[in-house]
């Protein structure tokens, strides 16, 4: 079997040795997957890393950047991939001003269409065009590559699987896009043998929008039947690696974590929750709900400590920034109301760009009472995941229900409505009451469950026979 795969996700290559360069999500488990089975990476060369094309790593992995000038790198990533369509699938867009398909739109569009063509290009020179060859494309910024491959390589014999590992949204929100981006959009993917999605739901609302936009469309339960093709829909969520979250329990950065966050915590029970600063990930929600528990209960800020484990996104910019100081001026005026010097009641822990955020996280999870998740709509939330495997038997796991994993993680969780605050603020004093806490069976369950997983199950998963 020989891996090909697309992703704006990269990696990191030092000395032959191939090496995620984000923590958790598709980068790992791509990272994971060629190690077994060789292959070819393409990928979005990061502004920092100059290349002079394919490298080529121990056990015949090769990578290969592909390099966007700066012009198109904005258009096609900032505008197109980011602005556009992570606001569609999350429901981020405020539809009274936003989207506008004007000439900066459109013009962002066709660069939009140029980078995915050149990722089809070097697929289909690198492409052996056999059964046993699996084609494996993510991310939304790669939605059109399925067109150009298709149209590229005739006849196929290589399986081919696109991935998105964000939400879909229903067909009522699709309609954000104008009419012929929806077919682009929808007819790309449907040239795939499989689409995957890490919930039923984003799965189930994948399928509504091809029968409800794409005339002659037909749903045969979970395959859609569109212009004499088949395309399967499935539901498969990423796996967590616990034998890296176990082994990363004892590294060194992780105690030196620890002993930094027992030191805030000053010997309080604590609840945590990790996220980037994305949008969707509701953090100025989530303190505002502690809030209204401190406002209820204030002496809970000498017994409890709030801590968010938060990293910043690589371009962040307008709604971004400014959501960055929503958040941090709800912390503050938690900390005004309920801290006092030297012992806050809540506090955005930055880890920096020291390389050791996720040893941040493990020392967190395995010194925590509760962990939350509150976003307003997540493909997954890996978080999720790696604190039901690190959590003591008998913390509380918080989980919104519009979180890709609440499916997978609800019988071990407590479901969090993310736009109701009172709601939320409740879960909050529960999970720190222990009144609804976790037992040892329970979390035995749950982390039964999570060691079940593996990259190669998942792939047998969104490349069925």
């Amino acid at each position: 079997m020989k891996l090909l795969t697309c992703s704006n996700s990269c990696p990191r290559w030092d000395g032959g040795d191939l090496r995620p360069r984000s923590p958790g999500g598709l980068a790992p488990m791509l990272v994971s997957l060629l190690k077994e089975n060789s292959g070819h990476w393409i990928f979005t060369a990061p502004p920092d890393v100059q290349t002079s094309g394919p490298v080529r790593l121990d056990g015949d992995v090769w990578l290969h950047p592909v390099d966007l000038a700066e012009d198109v790198r904005r258009q096609h990533y900032d505008t197109v991939s980011i602005r556009l369509f992570l606001g569609l699938l999350h429901y981020m867009h405020d539809t009274s001003v936003e989207p506008v398909f004007d000439d900066e739109m459109l013009e962002a569009w066709a660069a939009y269409e140029a980078v995915n063509q050149a990722y089809a290009k070097r697929l289909g020179e690198l492409a052996e065009n056999s059964a046993d060859e699996l084609i494996l494309i993510n991310d939304p910024h790669l939605m059109l590559v399925p067109s150009f491959v298709a149209a590229g390589i005739r006849p196929r014999r290589s399986r081919l699987t696109y991935f998105l590992g964000t939400p879909w949204c229903e067909p009522d929100y699709f309609c954000v896009l104008p009419g012929w981006m929806r077919t682009r959009i929808l007819e790309s993917l449907l040239e795939c043998d499989v689409v995957g999605f890490h919930a039923d739901r984003w799965a189930d609302a994948f399928v509504r929008c091809c029968e409800r936009f794409l005339p002659g469309a037909r749903a045969e339960g979970r395959t859609v039947v569109h212009g004499g093709r088949a395309t399967r829909v499935v539901a498969s969520p990423f796996p967590v690696d616990v034998d890296v979250l176990e082994r990363m329990r004892d590294e060194p950065a992780t105690r030196r974590w620890e002993a930094r966050l027992a030191e805030m915590a000053q010997g309080r029970r604590i609840m945590v929750r990790a996220d980037r600063l994305d949008l969707w990930k509701n953090l100025p929600r989530g303190f505002a709900a502690y809030e209204a528990l401190l406002r209820r209960r204030p002496e809970l800020a000498e017994e409890c400590w709030f801590a968010a484990v938060v990293t910043t996104p690589s371009r962040a910019a307008g709604r971004q920034v400014t959501y960055q100081e929503l958040t941090e001026s709800v912390v503050d005026r938690i900390n005004r109301r309920f801290g006092r010097p030297g012992r806050d009641a809540a506090t955005l822990v930055y880890p920096g760009t020291g390389g050791d955020s996720r040893n941040a996280v493990v020392a967190a999870l395995g010194m925590s009472d509760a962990a939350l998740v509150n976003s307003t709509y997540d493909g997954l939330n890996l978080f999720a995941k790696e604190a039901a495997f690190l959590l003591g038997d008998h913390a509380s796991l918080l989980v919104s229900v519009n979180a890709g994993v609440y499916d997978q993680l609800k019988p071990y969780s407590i479901g969090v409505e993310p736009f109701e605050l009172g709601q939320t603020s409740a879960a909050m004093e529960s999970a720190l009451n222990g009144t609804r806490a976790a037992d040892a069976a329970g979390a035995a369950g749950r982390r039964a469950l999570l060691r079940g997983e593996s990259p190669a199950r998942w792939l047998s998963a969104v490349f069925p026979d």
